[in-house]
Parts: structure tokens; sequence; C-alpha cells
């Protein structure tokens, strides 16, 4: 005989699998009018409330108890890209020229930002849900990388120097290991990412060497008389 536990376990599993088969983007409004939950306990319902908002939270355009659109912790999502663009060009606008946000923005209109979430085991470069060729961009496929927990992760991945103190960059921006490029890590609306970009490198003049400006070799060598190939002489 199933004890009432186990039915209670059941019908929850059974609703779940329905709003995720679906797949509406406003099951949690809409649940109380296409599901039946008066027949769980209370702590049954509040269990199912739970589940259903971390189910809604990883969908696009979903809709919190406000009704407010909320963005998708995918990182592999348009709906996290809007919110990550939303938030770099906010914070770009306030700090100014020469900050690390600044820096973070620039590189994701080169197309250079990629983001990562080893706790998921993904990375992903970033792409500009305003540019009229990723309109219809919903999602994209990321790279597989390992699951990893952040302490092991930042570990692994940024710079220190001889006294096991974190590098920075001039912009405040961390360093990671082996490539040398600039890391934001922190969040993007209630999660947190290891963000990654090329360091910005300052052209050099195309005949000098180092830092040094290229010498005008004409000015360090004496006249010549074209016709003889002899230093010119004075009149």
């Amino acid at each position: 005989m199933v004890s009432s536990v186990s039915n209670i376990r059941l019908q929850t599993a059974q609703i779940a699998l329905q709003v995720i088969k679906s797949g509406s983007s406003d099951s949690s409004s809409s649940s109380s009018t296409d599901h039946d939950y008066s027949s769980l306990p209370s702590q049954s319902r509040s269990a199912l409330s739970v589940m259903l908002d971390k189910i809604n939270s990883g969908k696009t355009g979903s809709t919190d108890a406000s009704g407010n659109t909320t963005a998708s912790t995918d990182i592999t999502t348009a709906s996290f890209m809007a919110l990550l663009r939303q938030n770099m060009t906010a914070a770009a606008d306030a700090k100014g020229p020469g900050s690390q946000e600044a820096a973070m923005l620039a590189a994701f209109k080169k197309g250079q930002l990629t983001v990562t979430d080893p706790t998921q085991g993904v990375s992903i470069k970033a792409w500009d849900v305003t540019d009229p060729k990723e309109a219809d961009v919903d999602q994209k496929k990321g790279t597989d990388i390992k699951t990893d927990d952040w302490n092991n992760f930042l570990r692994d991945h940024l710079q220190r120097d001889s006294h096991a103190r974190l590098v920075r960059s001039e912009n405040g921006s961390f360093i990671e290991k082996g490539t040398g490029n600039e890391v934001y890590f922190g969040q993007v609306g209630t999660q947190n990412y290891y963000i990654t970009w090329p360091v910005k490198t300052e052209t050099k003049p195309a005949s000098g060497t180092g830092d040094k400006p290229a010498t005008d070799t004409s000015a360090s060598k004496p006249a010549t008389d074209t016709t003889t190939d002899k230093p010119a002489t004075k009149a």
C-alpha cells in the first residue's frame, strides 16, 4: 500500500513535470488556475512553490511575483546577455574612461568578452542582443568546461604575486594566469560570474624598438655629393 507521504511526493512531482513540459513562461502566475494545489499540505505547497520558482528562473523572459521581467541566470541565453549589457553600460557611464567597467564594455562591443560559470561547467563568448543580426537568437551553445566550486576555480585561474596577493591591473581588474587576460569576478544580477577580456595593448611606432620612437636615419648621416658619393663640401 502506497503511503500518504508517497502520494504527496508523486503528486508534487507530476505537477512539476507538467510545468516543465508546458514550457510556459507564466506558469508560476497561472499555476493557481491550471493546477489544484489545495489537496497538498501547506509544507508541500511551499516546497512546490520554491521548486517552480527555480524552474522559472532559468527561463528567458520569466516574471517575478510583481510581474517584472527577470533575467535568466543561464549565461547561454539572450536574457542573460541583455542584463549583462545593461549593467556594464550603466557602470561604464558611472565610472568613466579608464575604469574596469569601461574596459569590459569596450571588449564586449568588440566581441572579445568571455563569460564563465564554473559551477555549471560552461563558458561562452558574450554577444550583443541589440545587434539586428542577433535579434532572433534566444540562446547559443556554450563550451563545456570542468565543473568546479568558486574557491578552487579562482585559486587555479587568478594570478598572484610572490607574496600570494592577487595581482591587479591599473584599472582594478584581476589578471588571469597564463593568458594575462583581465578578469572581473562578481555579480551579474543575483549570481556570481567570471568574465575575461584581452588586455588593451598600446600601438607602438612603426619603426621603433620597444618604447623608443623611430629615429630619422637621414639626419644621422652626412649629406653626400650625388655625383661622387663623397661627403658634400661647403663652397
